[in-house]
């Protein structure tokens, strides 16, 4: 499973959650996300990895739109 921090918007300083995928999303798919009993979805813009470390380990990250 692949470790994900998943951003919305502009603010890209704290992750809106963390997850493990068991695949990484691709730009346009789609997420739906059980929050306190009732799903919310979001649309995948963007995708990337960000170095953590000095060992040359990576995390996945992906930017999401919230669809109403």
């Amino acid at each position: 499973m692949a470790l994900v921090e998943v951003f919305a918007g502009e603010d890209m300083d704290r992750p809106l959650f963390v997850a493990d995928f068991a695949f990484l999303p691709r730009s346009g798919d789609g997420l739906s996300r059980d929050t306190e009993g009732y799903f919310r979805y979001y649309n995948v813009l963007e995708v990337w990895h960000r170095q953590v470390g000095a060992n040359n380990s990576f995390i996945a990250c992906l930017r999401v739109e919230q669809v109403d």
